[in-house]
């Protein structure tokens, strides 16, 4: 998953921890590399004067560097505007690594494979003579992001965030696996690429070598790409997975849910919903908010779309910090652990489950919570009407779930009295067990010590802690939510 800013948005967190150089960009002293960046950028062809460029890199009393206004910007101000063969992207890329054979690679794995190849050596630049300056702006690493976690235990390691992996919510528990498996996909593919054409990186043999080193170093490429690239129309479908881009400048943003955000000006492109005119596209322009000024040395965020904190903190290794110890303004929670174990420990479950799968309807079951509402999604519902269907008539005929038909094919409100009331029972008792969970995982964490995380330098491990105990949070205040409004008698 990548930033898709507004409409599409993912991106980095405000994060409330000084010590998280580990995914902001690394500290230095007084702008070094942002001075760089901004001497290479020029050189592509970027306007950096004062009246081009309205934003500066600092550092952040909690987020590591940020975005901060350099003078008072009117509404829909540009704030900066980056070429297109400044960008980093499939098509920038192409000469570089030719795809005639192997297997053509993918954006993700175009781009991860030239950070890979390019990767700074501890603190020093990268020496790569193309975008060197941008990539030594980069984070230095990942250690906090639950997928170096995992990728550490496969290896047999048992330090750093490792031992958070037991304390996580199934269904976070399982999205991770799910993301380990597209990095793995990606990595293979990469290794493939190299191996059929060595000559791309001398250092290759030695990385090839190294099985634990390569692994760590394409890790550290492909969180950056999956983190920090946004979407950037290339291609003539505006859904092509290859639509996406990293962006200098656009790295130093924080994200928070509040404050004034920037968003990107549309395409020609994007308003006509081709593919662009010239194959690299014509850049970004980054424009301030269009009802409000942001006064001089405000800083500025990207935006967010409506995004669950389990995807949060799976693909970019946060939790938006919207939740009280009594109230939350909205939550989303994946209970598909839950309902497949009712379903399927019923006679009538294999029969269900292939029922819900030829309609399309079996998983993605979740909990909502917002201001104005608590309930179940549709496809929730519909699950569960169906096996309280089974479940009263005793029954597996495929003749006897009509009426169930009837109703996802919008011929009936409901099968009947007697199933909307077994339905929402049914829901009341997932309910009480994300509740149960819940509150053992969060008393649980309270007792939880460390393995010494914190003691190696690893001052990122609270935080983490916390935002875990947030995820938890989310389930049982969501659920709790759900079920007052089921025994209340509310219609969903």
């Amino acid at each position: 998953m990548h930033i898709f800013l507004q409409s599409h948005a993912h991106a980095r967190n405000n994060i409330n921890v000084s010590t998280m150089a580990s995914i902001s960009n690394v500290q230095l002293p007084p702008n070094y590399r942002w001075s760089k960046l901004l001497a290479w950028l020029k050189t592509q062809g970027m306007k950096t004067g004062a009246d081009d460029l309205l934003v500066e890199c600092k550092e952040t009393p909690t987020a590591g560097n940020g975005l901060f206004t350099r003078t008072l910007c009117t509404p829909s101000s540009l704030l900066f505007a980056v070429p297109p063969q400044a960008l980093m992207n499939i098509r920038t890329l192409k000469s570089f690594y030719p795809t005639s054979r192997p297997t053509p690679l993918t954006a993700t794995q175009m781009i991860s494979l030239h950070l890979y190849i390019n990767r700074p050596h501890g603190c020093e630049d990268s020496l790569d003579p193309h975008y060197g300056p941008y990539i030594s702006t980069l984070p230095r690493e990942f250690d906090s992001h639950p997928l170096t976690w995992i990728v550490r235990s496969k290896s047999g390691t048992e330090s750093g965030g490792v031992s958070l992996l037991g304390y996580l919510p199934p269904s976070v528990h399982a999205s991770l696996f799910k993301l380990h498996d597209r990095f793995c996909q990606d990595r293979a593919a990469v290794r493939a690429y190299l191996t059929a054409n060595s000559y791309i990186s001398p250092k290759y043999d030695t990385h090839l070598a190294n099985i634990d080193g390569s692994t760590s170093n394409y890790l550290w490429a492909w969180l950056n790409v999956n983190t920090r690239c946004i979407y950037y129309r290339l291609k003539a479908s505006k859904e092509d997975p290859d639509n996406l881009t990293l962006c200098p400048i656009l790295d130093f943003a924080n994200h928070s849910p509040n404050g004034p955000h920037m968003t990107p000006a549309p395409s020609e492109a994007d308003i006509w919903d081709t593919a662009p005119v010239r194959a690299i596209g014509k850049g970004f322009r980054f424009l301030s908010p269009v009802d409000v000024s942001v006064q001089e040395g405000t800083e500025i965020f990207l935006a967010y779309g409506a995004h669950p904190n389990r995807t949060l903190f799976v693909e970019y290794g946060f939790v938006n910090k919207s939740l009280g110890e009594v109230e939350i303004t909205d939550g989303e929670v994946d209970v598909q652990g839950v309902v497949e174990s009712l379903i399927l420990d019923h006679k009538s479950g294999v029969f269900v489950k292939s029922i819900l799968e030829d309609e399309g309807y079996w998983g993605d079951w979740t909990l909502y919570f917002s201001e104005e509402s608590a309930q179940p999604s549709w496809r929730l519902i519909t699950a569960l009407r169906l096996h309280c269907l089974c479940v009263s008539n005793n029954t597996i005929r495929r003749n006897a779930i009509q009426p169930w038909r009837d109703v996802i094919a919008g011929k009936r409100e409901m099968i009947s009295d007697g199933n909307e009331l077994a339905w929402k029972e049914s829901l009341i008792t997932i309910c009480d067990a994300i509740i149960t969970k819940a509150q053992a995982s969060l008393d649980s964490l309270k007792s939880f010590k460390s393995d010494g995380a914190e003691e190696y330098g690893h001052g990122w491990f609270p935080w983490m802690r916390e935002n875990i105990r947030t995820l938890w949070k989310e389930e049982l205040l969501v659920a709790a939510a759900v079920k007052q409004r089921t025994l209340r008698g509310v219609d969903f």
